[in-house]
């Protein structure tokens, strides 16, 4: 049967999280429910579980995989912390409500990518080890929050139904009143009823294939965000910048949406004359497989041949190279979390340029996969889901039965851009380009707000302060500056009087002593002609004397220069002179 636009079945897929690197299509899984109570009485968000789950996978039948869903990301020394911490899956084969067979992890280091390491399979109704090689991995190197088991079923002799539930223990002080399970009695796990080991893969020679080596990454160089779960500015703004990178795809008679991807294409592509590389999903271009050829429909209406040079049914993933240059998206960044805003956009029905908004109602970073709220319908398959800033998060891919007949609105599904590496493109410039880069942060939670506000506002408090103690030493030391400027300005003035004072009595002194000798040479003129002579001539250079005081006198006499102080806001000079006056701007204080 022809798989033509959107696939209304949840298509589940991943890179398998050990230490190879085969692509597999998960085959089967279950998770239990959101875990929010922490049973133990001592908090210790690192070891705080929030799921576990279960999976097998096609290429591994016989192998089953379990993880601890942590609410942080793991670190390397959490079970290996000299506090006898451990991390343990729990099976009970017979529902009584007691783990017949744990799976666990202690005192050893975990690797941050992949890498497993030995852990321990324990029988406790017999109360020893089981000789099952148990692999433990995590993924804290792209931030991954779980920690993965994988063990034969086989080997357990792991019964078709049993229950299962997860469990951490941290030690402080040797006490064991910090622990959590998730959840708490277990859940009930149903395996699929073929038996272990007689799965065969699903994959063939044609499902996944490449025509020409593939593309490369380039470095993340898009915009960053504060706060992704916030709408864009102007989302018509960005809508239009970004429908001229999202095509129509057209294979025989049916249709899906592509969009241009940022990457650099290999030198055999462009010796093949192709400059753009367009991304969809498989089953939009199923039916085309046998020609590799399809048609693309550009935002502007016009039409180019596009040659399908990759593909991979397991991801639902391909890749569309073409002799026509289209604006490119950017695709790597930190991965989404729930509460995201996305935008959709893409050719429902066949009605191009349609765009759709919502939010990222669950992410599975297992799977590389995320549920959206954003309308979707048939059409839309392989189109960009992007977040505020217009990268793209994933492809819309597919709708969520809820029976044979009825969809369920508002639960698309997408494949997350990073299952684009290894298949459809080598991610080989950054060794983590969905980790912590450089480019992309996800926004705050409520919890970093209110801190960020509640330091806003005692920064605010402690400037405020500052700014009054500031404010309020300006004015001590400006009235101390001109209490001071005043005191010196009094203390010169009377100074000046007192020195013109004495000067002044001074010469009054002389002057009454020569007008007596000038008197007693009159009286005795008659008598003694040289003496008056001589007494007339030093009166003549006495008068000269006294001119030259008088003058010395109408100096001192003279008004004398004024001091006063001028202000002007914090600022204060200090103006000598007679008749002083306040420079323009300034006001005598």
């Amino acid at each position: 049967m022809k798989r033509i636009g959107l696939v209304f079945a949840l298509v589940f897929s991943l890179l398998v999280p050990t230490s190879g690197s085969a692509v597999a299509a998960v085959t089967w899984s279950q998770t239990s429910k959101l875990d929010v109570a922490f049973d133990g009485t001592f908090y210790n968000p690192q070891y705080d579980l929030q799921y576990s789950s279960a999976y097998i996978f096609d290429n591994e039948t016989d192998e089953i995989f379990f993880y601890l869903d942590f609410l942080q990301v793991p670190t390397v020394i959490m079970f290996n912390d000299d506090k006898n911490s451990f991390g343990s899956i729990n099976l009970d084969y017979d529902f009584d409500g007691d783990a017949d067979v744990s799976l666990y992890t202690e005192l050893l280091d975990l690797n941050t990518s992949h890498v497993a390491v030995d852990g321990l399979a324990y029988n406790r109704v017999t109360e020893k080890l089981l000789d099952c090689p148990v692999r433990v991995f995590a993924d804290i190197e792209n931030q991954s929050k779980w920690v993965g088991f994988r063990v034969s079923r086989s080997c357990l002799n792991l019964p078709n139904s049993f229950d299962l539930n997860g469990y951490a223990q941290f030690n402080p002080l040797n006490r064991d009143d910090s622990f959590d399970f998730a959840p708490y009695l277990g859940f009930e796990v149903t395996l699929p009823t073929a038996s272990a080991g007689s799965g065969t893969s699903s994959s063939t020679a044609e499902a996944s294939g490449a025509t020409y080596a593939l593309p490369s990454n380039k470095l993340n160089s898009s915009t960053s965000a504060n706060a992704y779960s916030d709408s864009p500015v102007d989302l018509s703004k960005l809508s239009e910048t970004l429908l001229p990178s999202v095509v129509t795809v057209k294979c025989l008679t049916g249709s899906g949406t592509g969009w241009s991807a940022d990457a650099s294409l290999s030198s055999s592509m462009q010796s093949a004359g192709f400059l753009s590389l367009v991304l969809t999903n498989h089953h939009v271009i199923t039916d085309c497989l046998g020609t590799k050829s399809v048609t693309l429909t550009l935002s502007n209406g016009t039409s180019a041949s596009g040659t399908i040079v990759s593909w991979n049914e397991d991801l639902d993933l391909a890749g569309i190279a073409v002799k026509t240059s289209i604006p490119s998206l950017q695709w790597i960044g930190p991965r989404p979390k729930q509460g995201w805003w996305v935008g959709v956009l893409g050719s429902p029905l066949g009605t191009s340029g349609i765009l759709t908004t919502g939010i990222i109602s669950s992410v599975n970073s297992i799977t590389e996969t995320f549920t959206f709220t954003a309308a979707i319908n048939p059409g839309n398959s392989g189109g960009p889901v992007f977040d505020s800033t217009g990268r793209v998060l994933g492809l819309a891919t597919s709708k969520r039965l809820i029976s044979a007949d009825t969809i369920a609105e508002g639960f698309g599904s997408a494949q997350g851009t990073p299952l684009l590496c290894s298949v459809i493109i080598l991610c080989t410039l950054e060794k983590t380009p969905w980790g912590a880069t450089p480019k992309f942060s996800a926004g705050p939670s409520a919890s970093e707000l209110a801190l960020a506000n509640a330091a806003k506002i005692a920064q605010d408090k402690a400037v405020a302060d500052a700014k009054a103690v500031a404010e309020a030493a300006a004015k001590i030391a400006q009235d101390k500056a001109v209490a001071d400027a005043k005191a010196v300005a009094e203390a010169a003035a009377k100074i000046a009087q007192d020195k013109a004072n004495a000067e002044s009595r001074l010469i009054s002194e002389q002057l009454a002593r020569l007008q007596g000798d000038y008197s007693t040479l009159s009286e005795n003129f008659s008598s003694n002609l040289s003496k008056y002579t001589e007494a007339m001539a030093q009166v003549s250079f006495l008068q000269n004397i006294l001119k030259t005081l008088q003058i010395q006198v109408e100096e001192l006499l003279k008004p004398k220069p004024e001091t006063i102080v001028c202000t002007k806001g914090s600022v204060f000079k200090i103006v000598k002179s007679i008749a002083p006056k306040c420079p323009v701007g300034y006001k005598k204080k």
